[in-house]
């Protein structure tokens, strides 16, 4: 794909999928505020309230933080730092900024490392931003868990995610776009995308690589 085209398409997709995320959370939050609300009326009418009602608003106070964590991800940085990271802190942050997409309610995300899978050396917040998008991509295509597999390819730890239940249709545009998505948040991290029948592929240099590279 070339670079303008890709960078341009891959600017506009994320910003479709910063909006969708946004939206999930901004909902997450209005349900836990007026659970709060409902609560603190509550409150006003009762003296001593028992240890589940109690429990129930901690819940819902934790909640507020896990969600405000989340919001304080979404932002893509301006500056670019590449960093010495392991991959899996990669998915492990992107389930947790997706769980609140409409398309990632009740589902699960499971992890797979095949063989020994190398640290990378990539933009930390770029890398989540770039794994939600290939999960989302998976999850668009149907219903069930996704899988997300690691393994070192000579230089490249690659990701691959696609539905754990397979997929039986035909190649989605969208996905297309996905891909420039990916690649545009990894310019900086000189990672690759590919597009799968069920799914899409991610690829990073590993941390040795990239500091040949470098040096």
């Amino acid at each position: 794909m070339s670079e303008a085209i890709g960078g341009h398409n891959g600017a506009e997709r994320w910003l479709c999928i910063h909006d969708e995320l946004l939206r999930g959370m901004a909902h997450a939050i209005s349900n836990r505020l007026a659970t709060i609300a409902a609560a603190a009326s509550v409150l006003d009418a009762r003296e001593l309230p028992d240890a589940r009602f109690l429990d129930g608003l901690r819940l819902d106070a934790e909640r507020l933080e896990g969600l405000l964590r989340q919001l304080r991800q979404l932002p893509r940085r301006t500056e670019v730092g590449l960093e010495p990271m392991l991959f899996t802190d990669a998915v492990d942050g992107a389930r947790q900024l997706i769980e609140e997409h409409a398309l990632m309610r009740g589902r699960v995300v499971t992890t797979a490392l095949h063989g020994d899978v190398m640290p990378i050396r990539a933009d930390p917040a770029a890398m989540v931003h770039a794994t939600s998008v290939a999960l989302l991509a998976a999850a668009r295509l149907g219903d069930g868990p996704i899988e997300a597999a690691l393994e070192t390819v000579g230089d490249t730890v690659r990701l691959r995610v696609r539905l754990a239940a397979g997929y039986e249709g035909t190649a989605d545009e969208t996905l297309e776009h996905d891909a420039h998505a990916i690649e545009w948040l990894l310019a900086a991290s000189q990672g690759r995308a590919a597009v799968l029948i069920d799914g899409c592929t991610l690829t990073v240099p590993t941390l040795q690589a990239s500091r040949r590279r470098a040096g």
